[in-house]
């Protein structure tokens, strides 16, 4: 029996080999597929990690986690997608051999990283995450260099964690590497037209009405998890059983679709859940909604949050989001200059790309008010400015604290959200007397 096998070949060979293998596998074993996305010639995504988590699992292994990485094996697609995936699954995850201390990185300064919290700190080194890029420091807690992994360094260090000796084996292939060129320059105006507004209408995004059709230009939000955060009001999103959730999103999404002209884009910031033993592939499932609406499905941003809550010895710390990209039109862009302004990495070997290293802001505002899960503003920023132009209109169909109002109108751009909890209202205002210049004007309806 093999206990750890690793392959780095396009989609449809990974997918045959885990089938072919999986009763080669060890029940303390693992199979780890190390994959791109695939473009076609249009810059619209083929297949991502997600099918390869969705095949495995109905081959019968237990998905674990993905691990990401950045590459120099750059695609060119709708945007600079500079990702791989480590899609990682065992024969029988509770059985599964995992040697954490192995790849553990040695602490910048404990209180630092973990503040007063002694039960988070642990002297062996930092509870590995998700995102491999690991960091040398000037021994005063500040970060000197993020180290970018080959492709073999990536092998070794899955290799090493399995604690599989030399019972493993290798299959590797060449990933598909798209380049795909411009052919839409983007007219960006150098003023406003006016001074921008913002609107917020206190009720459900499943018919958003008071959004004229054609009008948007983005289409940006995090949405409520299935089952997971309680936005403390009967009937929201969230809190049906799974089939009738996605039925509930696909309206929402329905209504982004129609809402954006013909160039506008959906950004959702999302991520995979996990119950029983089981992933729960939102992305995936919101992917196949928005294609089958008539959306390109143009790729995935990657949000690296550095903070990270310990977990158990069978897995590593979850420390990134994925941000799905969706246009209304086949030749939909982002603005390249734009994204390669963004330097969150003391190496530029991996700036410019689609991992993007925001923490989520901590204080007052999550402590005090009601409002479960506050993303950052830079998060939203970013998509405003590599998607839009000064004047034009954001949309966000589950506004909740706030945010994408602030990021829109700080951007020069105009907005109109929907939240379906009027509770909400005492925090938004809250945030926008202290986040936008006085005077701005603000309609809740």
């Amino acid at each position: 029996m093999i206990q750890t096998v690793i392959t780095m070949q396009p989609y449809s060979e990974t997918i045959n080999l885990l089938r072919q293998k999986y009763n080669y596998i060890s029940e303390e074993g693992c199979f780890f597929a190390v994959v791109s996305s695939e473009y076609d010639n249009k810059g619209n995504v083929v297949h991502d990690f997600l099918e390869v988590i969705f095949e495995a699992e109905k081959a019968g292994y237990d998905y674990v986690n993905t691990i990401v990485y950045p590459t120099t094996d750059v695609q060119k697609a709708a945007f600079t997608d500079n990702v791989r995936y480590v899609v990682w699954l065992a024969k029988n995850h509770k059985k599964m051999v995992f040697d954490k201390d192995s790849i553990r990185e040695k602490h910048i300064w404990k209180d630092v990283e973990w503040g007063k919290r002694e039960k988070n700190y642990n002297p062996k080194g930092k509870d590995p995450g998700n995102v491999w890029i690991p960091t040398n420091d000037d021994g005063n807690a500040h970060i000197t260099e993020h180290i970018l992994l080959s492709d073999e360094d990536i092998i070794k260090r899955i290799i090493t964690m399995s604690n599989c000796g030399a019972n493993y084996e290798i299959f590797r292939g060449k990933l598909t590497c798209r380049n795909i060129s411009e052919n839409i320059n983007k007219y960006r105006p150098e003023v406003l037209q006016k001074q921008v507004s913002g609107k917020i209408v206190f009720k459900t995004s499943e018919d958003m009405d008071r959004v004229e059709n054609d009008s948007v230009s983005l289409a940006v939000t995090s949405p409520p998890y299935w089952n997971l955060k309680d936005y403390f009001k009967e009937g929201q999103i969230g809190q049906e059983d799974y089939t009738k959730y996605l039925c509930r999103i696909k309206k929402v999404w329905g209504q982004c679709y129609k809402k954006l002209n013909a160039n506008g884009s959906l950004w959702i910031n999302i991520n995979i859940r996990t119950r029983n033993g089981k992933s729960i592939l939102i992305p995936k499932d919101f992917i196949d909604i928005c294609r089958e609406l008539g959306f390109f499905y143009k790729g995935i941003f990657i949000w690296h949050k550095s903070s990270g809550i310990p977990t158990s010895d069978k897995n590593i710390v979850d420390r990134h989001e994925y941000v799905l990209v969706f246009a209304k039109s086949e030749n939909f862009f982002v603005d390249k200059e734009v994204q390669g302004s963004f330097c969150d990495y003391k190496n530029a070997l991996i700036n410019g790309g689609a991992f993007w290293n925001i923490n989520r802001k901590a204080g007052s505002v999550g402590k005090k008010y009601i409002h479960p899960a506050i993303y950052p503003n830079e998060l939203v920023e970013r998509i405003i400015k590599l998607s839009t132009n000064l004047n034009e209109l954001v949309l966000d169909p589950f506004l909740g604290s706030g945010t994408s109002l602030i990021s829109a109108l700080n951007c020069g751009r105009n907005f109109i959200g929907y939240e379906y909890n009027e509770g909400f209202r005492e925090l938004m205002q809250s945030r926008f007397d202290a986040e936008l210049d006085a005077g701005v004007d603000i309609m809740f309806i």
